[in-house]
C-alpha cells in the first residue's frame, strides 16, 4: 500500500480510475484541474507565441535583406548580420540556456549563420554548390547544438544535414558519380535512424529536455519516408529492378518490423505504431492498385469503384488495428503501474 501511495499521480492514472468507476465526474474534473492547471495552458500559449514571434522576426530579417539588397553596401550587410548573431548569443547567455527564451535566442543566432553564409556567397560569388552551404552551416553551429539542450535546434540541425545530403546527390552524386537515388534514400534513413536511436537512448538515461514525443515521431517518419520511396518504385516498375532497390526494400521491411516491435512491446508509443500501420497501408494500396490497373482486363470505371472500396477497407482495417493496439497497450501500462 505504501508503495502505491508513494507513486506520483498522473492524468492517465486518474482517467483509468474514472473509467473503472472509482472516481466520479466531479472528482475527475478536480483532479484534472490540479494535474493540468490553467497556468500550464497559459505557459504553453506563451511558449507558442514566443516561437511564432521569433519566426516572424527572423523572416523579417531575411526579407529585409532581400528587399534592400541592391541599396545596401557589402560591409553594411555583414555588420548587420554579424551584429544579430553576436547579440543573439550574448542575449542567450544572459537569459540562460535553461530558459526557453535563451534557447530560442540561440536558435535565432543559428539561423542567422545561414543568412550570413548566403550573403557571403552572393556578395563574393564563391561558386560553392548549395550543398556546401547547408553542410557548412551545420558544421558551424554544431557547438551551439551540442550545448543548447533544445530539441528545436537539434531538429533544425538535422534538417540541414538532410537537405545537404539531398543537394549533394542532386549536384554531385547523381551527375558525377551516377549514384542511384536508392543510395540517397538509405543514407537519409540511416541518418534519421541514428538520430532516433540516440533520442531513445537519451530518454532512457533521463534527459529531460528530450521528453517531447513529437520528435520521436518526426525522426521515425523520416526513416520510413526515405525507405518507402524505393519500395513503392519497386512495386510500380518491377521491370527496372536493381540490386540496390531490392536492398532498400529489405531495409524498409526491417525498419517496419523493428519499429513495430520496439514501440509496441518495449517503449510503448502509439505515434510510431501509427506511422508503421499507415506506411504499410500505403504500400499495400500501391501494390493493389498496380495489380488492378496494370494487370486486370475489366472496365476502367469498375476498377475505380473497386479500388475505392478497397481503400475504405484498408483504412478501416488500419483504424481498427490501431484502436485495438492502443487499448491493449493502455491496459498493459495500467497493469504495470499497479505492480
Amino acid at each position: 500500500m505504501d508503495s502505491q501511495l508513494d507513486k506520483r499521480a498522473n492524468i492517465r492514472t486518474i482517467r483509468r480510475l474514472h473509467r473503472d468507476g472509482l472516481l466520479n465526474d466531479k472528482a475527475l474534473a478536480m483532479a484534472s484541474s490540479v494535474l493540468r492547471p490553467r497556468s500550464a495552458w497559459l505557459a504553453w500559449a506563451r511558449q507558442m507565441l514566443l516561437f511564432f514571434g521569433s519566426a516572424m522576426v527572423l523572416a523579417g530579417v531575411i526579407f529585409f535583406f532581400a528587399y534592400n539588397w541592391a541599396a545596401m553596401g557589402r560591409y553594411l550587410k555583414f555588420v548587420l548580420i554579424e551584429a544579430g548573431i553576436v547579440a543573439g548569443v550574448i542575449a542567450s547567455y544572459w537569459r540562460g540556456r535553461d530558459r526557453l527564451s535563451g534557447k530560442v535566442l540561440l536558435l535565432s543566432a543559428s539561423i542567422l549563420v545561414g543568412v550570413l553564409l548566403a550573403v557571403y556567397g552572393q556578395t563574393y560569388q564563391t561558386g560553392a554548390d548549395a550543398y556546401e552551404l547547408f553542410t557548412g552551416w551545420a558544421v558551424l553551429i554544431l557547438g551551439w547544438v551540442l550545448v543548447s539542450e533544445f530539441t528545436g535546434l537539434w531538429v533544425v540541425w538535422l534538417i540541414l544535414l538532410n537537405t545537404g545530403a539531398i543537394l549533394y546527390w542532386i549536384q554531385v552524386g547523381h551527375l558525377a558519380h551516377s549514384l542511384p537515388y536508392e543510395s540517397l534514400c538509405m543514407a537519409l534513413a540511416f541518418l534519421n535512424g541514428l538520430a532516433l536511436t540516440l533520442y531513445d537512448l537519451g530518454i532512457k538515461h533521463g534527459l529531460e529536455w528530450l521528453r517531447g514525443r513529437w520528435l520521436r515521431g518526426l525522426l521515425f517518419a523520416g526513416v520510413l519516408l526515405s525507405l518507402s520511396i524505393p519500395t513503392v518504385a519497386l512495386i510500380v516498375s518491377p521491370e527496372n529492378i536493381e540490386k540496390v532497390t531490392i536492398l532498400a526494400t529489405i531495409a524498409w521491411g526491417v525498419a517496419i518490423a523493428a519499429g513495430y516491435a520496439s514501440y509496441r512491446y518495449k517503449i510503448h508509443d502509439m505515434i510510431p505504431i501509427a506511422l508503421v500501420i499507415s506506411n504499410i497501408s500505403l504500400v499495400l494500396l500501391t501494390l493493389i492498385g498496380k495489380i488492378l490497373f496494370f494487370e486486370a482486363i475489366t472496365g476502367e470505371a469498375g476498377l475505380f469503384l473497386l479500388f475505392s472500396l478497397i481503400v475504405l477497407l484498408v483504412v478501416s482495417g488500419a483504424v481498427f488495428i490501431l484502436r485495438r493496439t492502443a487499448a491493449t497497450m493502455a491496459k498493459k501500462i495500467g497493469t504495470v503501474d499497479d505492480e
